[in-house]
């Protein structure tokens, strides 16, 4: 208030006063030129409503001055008032770039960028507030982009952070959507932690004419099954199967990427699963797999120091499975024993019933995937998202099926024929995948489109250790849902950039008296300030996404999310997964009694093919290798015992009840029989039927 009054003093007095005083002057020039006209008293005299009225109606020299005066002030004092007000807040100058450049891109700059004709590519959001519709105009990352950018995505987002919802489900409905307007087909990868992203999009792909396959490892009895030894076919692939599955077993146990003691113990179980992966795709080539591996683990040929040193050049094993077995020999016996033996642990998996059903046959052939084909293909892979238990062979499966989408290219002059896209969800469950951080370099060269999401860079560092920051920088598009921790957020700051800000110096000269004028100078200067501080990125609005691009200004969008949970924005129905066919449905089987796959049991030098169901040689009849166990272990369940033999079981009675502890058949019993005959055994014929690829 005082400010105000006194910006308005010195204006009142000089229209108090200057119209007497100019009246008094135009009497001295015009009429009297005595100094008495300037007296007080006559002064008074001339403080009249004419005065006032002629002053400010009649055009006069002396009035057009005095008029000047009063605006003058008038104006200097608004001025001073409006004009030099102090800021709330500094302006961003990254044009004048003293200090940095970095800056938002604008309105038309996302228009030219990300809503292009060509919509084939990602989605990524919208420029304004929206749910996502079919129908609806939204902005993509074509890929084949004005920027020539690749189509490698990395996206991270703390729980909550829409990226279900405003990224993957949008994403699968875009790239069904499009594709089938287009002259060819695209492929989808993408894992399922909760198998909600199936439930909700599967119908719909099928409307679109996907073929949509299934591999469980949540509920273990839905869906498709797959080998993942069937698929290696390369001598190098023995090693990156069993790193990725050793490796990816420590992190579930120990939640880091290497166990915290000696390495040699887990370089160890890695050099001898390579080999025993080796061994049984040579010696069991029609069934080379993880069962029978964990079975040969147990055996005494690997167990006895004497029989190991010899077990593989025995059996006509070379390659690198051999050089692979010799390099674990040269182990001292102490070490050997204990890689054994913690081997044998890490693959107890395989003594579950759905995984043994899971991977010891293959019904989905990923030699398809983006080869050329009628329908496309949308495989999900349903994990667990509360644990890792089933880590190490997910990690499998995506170790074979990138491989494979390489071999596939090479016939297609390393170009797949139609486009893969992986949609990778919560891809640190997965474990560290063999080879990933070397194929983000050429996966663009060979259409394979990959998306990683992730709850945090610290996760991404964790997994893949000091490879992280290569591996996000082969991603030419980086998306930040938000971040709740401070290695990510101080990352996010830092990469956004510096940009130059104009700050503004406010100087008061206040009045020291009511007559004296007060006065206020302002002063610029430039200073650098990030893009975002860690603390603003911690609050973004979770509403929008930040985008990181090569050779482009960052990109703060909106999130469109699918509410699959309100039924007007529903775009199909539910498919519930307890609807897909099981491994054990009979309808879905087909029989196939030409068909055999023979399990071999040596005995001596002899071999007699039984072909009869009837002629089921028995247990003191036979003298067992023991490359080819036969086991009775007793499960104390109504009288029964199981009689393991390779990959197969058999149901037998056992009155009187043997021990629970596994026994060994004595391999010397009953010399003479062994003498006469070799008996070979067709075990898948006498106790299964082949089954088909399930159609969804």
């Amino acid at each position: 208030m005082k400010r105000w009054i006194g910006k308005l003093f010195l204006p009142i007095l000089e229209l108090l006063l200057l119209p007497s005083l100019i009246t008094a002057g135009r009497t001295f020039l015009e009429i009297n030129h005595s100094s008495d006209v300037f007296q007080p008293a006559h002064l008074l005299e001339l403080f009249t409503f004419e005065t006032y009225k002629t002053f400010f109606t009649v055009v006069h020299p002396l009035h057009a001055l005095g008029w000047g005066i009063i605006g003058f002030t008038i104006l200097a004092d608004t001025f001073n008032l409006f004009g030099l007000s102090e800021k709330t807040k500094y302006d961003q100058k990254e044009s004048y770039g003293s200090h940095g450049t970095a800056r938002w891109q604008t309105e038309k700059e996302m228009k030219e960028y990300y809503y292009e004709k060509d919509e084939k590519g990602w989605f990524l959001g919208h420029i304004k507030e929206d749910t996502f519709k079919l129908t609806g105009k939204y902005a993509v990352h074509a890929i084949n982009n004005s920027g020539e950018l690749n189509a490698q995505i990395n996206i991270v987002g703390p729980p909550g952070s829409k990226k279900t919802t405003g990224f993957l489900y949008p994403g699968i409905f875009h790239i069904a959507k499009v594709y089938a307007k287009a002259d060819e087909h695209a492929d989808l990868i993408i894992t399922d932690p909760k198998s909600e992203i199936f439930t909700y999009t599967a119908k719909y792909l099928q409307e679109k004419g996907y073929e949509v396959r299934v591999l469980d490892f949540i509920h273990l009895k839905y869906g498709d099954q797959i080998n993942p030894i069937e698929f290696i076919t390369e001598e190098k692939e023995l090693m990156e199967l069993a790193e990725g599955y050793v490796n990816a077993v420590y992190f579930a146990k120990k939640g880091s990427k290497s166990s915290s003691g000696d390495p040699i113990w887990q370089n160890g179980e890695i050099l001898l699963l390579g080999a025993l992966i080796g061994f049984v795709q040579q010696k069991y080539p029609n069934e080379p797999t993880f069962e029978k591996v964990s079975q040969l683990l147990t055996s005494e040929d690997i167990r006895d120091p004497e029989l190991a040193q010899h077990l593989f050049k025995d059996n006509g094993i070379t390659g690198a499975a051999l050089e692979l077995y010799n390099r674990f020999l040269l182990l001292e016996d102490k070490v050997r024993s204990g890689v054994v033996g913690g081997l044998a642990i890490n693959l107890t998996l395989f003594a579950i019933d759905g995984i043994k059903k899971i991977t010891n046959k293959t019904t989905i052939d990923i030699k398809k995937l983006g080869a050329k084909k009628d329908k496309p293909i949308a495989l999900f892979i349903f994990m667990p998202d509360k644990d890792l238990t089933f880590s190490p062979i997910i990690n499998s499966v995506m170790t074979v099926i990138l491989n494979q989408l390489y071999k596939t290219a090479y016939l297609y002059n390393n170009k797949l024929a139609n486009p893969v896209y992986l949609l990778l969800e919560e891809i640190a469950n997965i474990g560290k995948i063999p080879g990933l951080q070397q194929m983000l370099g050429t996966m663009r060269g060979r259409r394979i489109y990959p998306m990683m999401i992730w709850q945090s860079l610290a996760q991404m560092k964790e997994r893949y250790g000091d490879g992280w920051e290569d591996m996000l920088s082969m991603c030419d598009t980086k998306i930040y849902l938000g971040s709740n921790d401070q290695f990510t957020s101080e990352y996010i700051s830092k990469t956004l950039g510096k940009t130059t800000i104009r700050t503004q110096g406010v100087s008061n000269q206040e009045r020291k008296s009511f007559m004296d004028s007060s006065s206020k100078s302002l002063s610029y200067s430039y200073h650098e300030r990030p893009l975002l501080f860690p603390d603003e990125v911690e609050r973004f609005d979770n509403n929008k996404f930040i985008m990181l691009q090569r050779t482009r200004h960052p990109v703060q969008m909106y999130k469109v999310q699918y509410k699959y949970w309100l039924e007007d924005h529903r775009i199909c129905e539910e498919y519930p997964v307890h609807t897909l066919p099981t491994f054990r449905n009979p309808s879905e089987q087909t029989e196939s009694k030409d068909q055999l796959v023979n399990q071999d049991i040596k005995i001596d030098d002899k071999k007699e093919s039984l072909e009869s169901k009837d002629v089921i040689p028995k247990k003191d009849e036979m003298n067992v290798s023991p490359l080819s166990p036969l086991q009775l272990s007793n499960n104390h369940e109504d009288d029964i015992d199981v009689v393991e033999v390779g990959e197969q079981d058999i149901e037998i009675e056992n009155p009187e009840g043997i021990s629970n502890d596994t026994m060994e058949i004595d391999h010397d019993s009953n010399k003479e029989a062994a003498n006469e005959i070799d008996v070979e055994i067709n075990w898948d014929e006498l106790l299964h039927e082949n089954k088909e690829p399930i159609n969804h």
